[in-house]
């Protein structure tokens, strides 16, 4: 972090140093420097700067004037670093410089509880956002019933807060929906209302939501109520084996029984045998038949190698359109076989939704145990590379572990960042080349303005793209990059990440309404973009 923040005070010494004695600066040039400031300088470990930066922006608004001289600005509106920004990088204050140890691990954020807040008042959102994420939450925000729909299904939030909808509404059906999905999952749903009409709480509570709240909101009040139900969320799903919707056994159950399989196997020297299932191109038949006809092909997938399986094996639905089957004493060979009958069934079933008909398929991995294998985790991995192995190499067929060695052709993810502020731009690159994994390859682009950015040769057809953009940039801000991106490109294959400062997050609703798919306020710590950034990627791979 300290060449990150050796790097910043140069670069803000080299462009004070552009101004001289006599010169007039405008308002618009001593904006973009503290505004560069307040949003770089904490993301950084250089909370003071920030501080500084965003006081001496409030007094810049309080101004009629647009132009000061060189001597006012630099004793007044650049005076709280000017000091420091003529120290030599081995003098910086120790109390500027955040240890890495206090910074927050991905992990940690990844933790957190996810919030997906539901409201069509731009200011209600911003507001809210603001005061949960200062308390630990990372929060969703979806400016429509539908578009809330959307957002659960992909990002299965921990908790739902949504405003009331009247049955005459748009998005009545699609909050009903979510309330229903949430409800059946055991996803707490809490509801607010700016009426005081007493039958709509009761009705409210007739749907199934866990809380009735009345605005105006008061955030902490709020954070109890959700810790609360968070809380008996956690005791629900502790005692819950089976998945509602098909009937088969829970991840969380495979934690417990898988593990005891796998000890009888060891010791009784057998092979335990993982198969995992995906069904191919699953988001299709939501988008193309709607989520109830999805449910109904799950439930009879679920069904069919419940038929088939032996009396013995187990099935887990691991989330989404993903099983695992255990089946104890079995070889990987002999697991095949069992899997080949699953899909001849699947093959010759034919799901009706109106007056269409059509068929699915499904990829499978699978592994077996042997004397070196550590855990169930390992075993579990295995399955899911061979998985990978079959998804990538045309899909519909069933691919059986090999040894370690064993790698699919990397998915490639093309990253454009798009920053006006030199250092936030090179941590940002940084960060995003260390996500590289084995099955996923980033690209890493990052471009010093919009307009650079769009006379590039950025875009690949029929790719994955993710778009970190900048708010505030010369020559072409991000709102217009963000308006032009989903006018001419697939919004299926193009995300956006957006940055803003702090004063902008009504902007950054707006944002939202053009279709951006998740922002961040500057200033933010670094670990926290990374985890935002990684939960996109996540998505771009569904």
């Amino acid at each position: 972090m300290q060449k990150y923040q050796e790097k910043f005070k140069q670069r803000l010494k080299q462009q004070v140093e552009k101004w001289q004695p006599g010169d007039t600066i405008s308002r618009d040039q001593i904006y973009r420097f503290l505004h560069s400031v307040n949003g770089t300088a904490a993301s950084i470990g250089l909370p003071d700067y920030s501080q500084a930066a965003s006081e001496k922006l409030t007094e810049l608004n309080k101004e009629l004037k647009d132009k000061w001289s060189f001597e006012e600005v630099m004793t007044g509106y650049f005076s709280p670093f000017i000091k420091d920004m003529t120290e030599q990088a081995e003098g910086l204050r120790e109390s500027t410089l955040v240890p890495v140890s206090t910074l927050e691990t991905i992990e940690e954020q990844d933790a957190k509880a996810v919030v997906l807040m539901i409201d069509e008042d731009l200011d209600f959102l911003s507001g809210m956002k603001s005061g949960l994420e200062q308390r630990g939450f990372i929060v969703l925000l979806a400016t429509s019933p539908e578009k809330g729909l959307e957002m659960f299904l992909n990002e299965r939030p921990n908790c739902v807060i949504v405003d009331y909808v009247r049955p005459y509404e748009r998005g009545y059906e699609s909050a009903q929906s979510l309330l229903s999905k949430a409800t059946s999952e055991f996803i707490p749903v809490l509801m607010i209302s700016s009426s005081m009409d007493k039958h709509i709480e009761l009705n409210a509570y007739k749907s199934g939501v866990a809380d009735f709240i009345k605005k105006p909101v008061n955030s902490e009040e709020l954070e109890v109520r959700m810790n609360n139900r968070l809380r008996y969320q956690k005791v629900i799903q502790q005692t819950i084996m089976t998945d509602d919707l098909t009937g088969v056994y829970t991840r969380r159950y495979l934690s417990t029984e898988g593990k005891k399989q796998l000890s009888q196997a060891l010791r009784s020297k057998q092979t335990l045998t993982a198969a995992m299932f995906d069904l191919d191109f699953f988001k299709k038949v939501n988008d193309t038949y709607g989520h109830p006809a999805g449910d109904n092909v799950l439930k009879s997938f679920a069904n069919i190698i419940t038929q088939l399986k032996r009396e013995y094996d187990l099935l887990f639905r691991l989330g989404g359109e993903e099983f695992l089957l255990l089946l104890p004493n079995t070889t990987p060979a002999e697991a095949k076989k069992v899997v080949e009958r699953i899909r001849i069934k699947l093959r010759l079933t034919e799901y009706q939704e109106g007056s269409s008909s059509f068929n699915v398929t499904f990829s499978s991995g699978i592994a077996g145990s042997t004397i070196e294998t550590k855990n169930l985790e390992e075993l579990v991995e295995q399955a899911d590379q061979a998985l990978y192995m079959a998804k990538q190499t045309g899909r519909n067929q069933t691919v059986l572990f090999e040894n370690k060695n064993m790698v699919a052709s990397k998915r490639t993810i093309y990253v454009s960042i798009i920053d006006d502020d030199e250092v936030l731009r090179r941590i940002l690159f940084d960060r995003v080349c260390e996500l590289v994994t084995d099955q996923v390859n980033l690209e890493v682009t990052a471009y010093k303005n919009g307009e650079e950015f769009l006379l590039a040769d950025w875009y690949k057809t029929r790719e994955k793209h993710l778009v970190i953009l900048d708010r505030i940039m010369p020559k072409m801000d991000g709102l217009e990059v963000l308006s032009i991106l989903r006018s001419k490109y697939p919004e299926h294959e193009v995300m956006v990440l957006m940055l803003t400062g702090r004063k902008q997050e009504q902007e950054i609703v707006k944002a939202l309404e053009l279709g951006a798919d998740d922002y961040l306020t500057k200033p933010f710590k670094v670990d926290e973009v990374t985890a935002r950034i990684k939960r996109l990627i996540k998505r771009s791979l569904l």
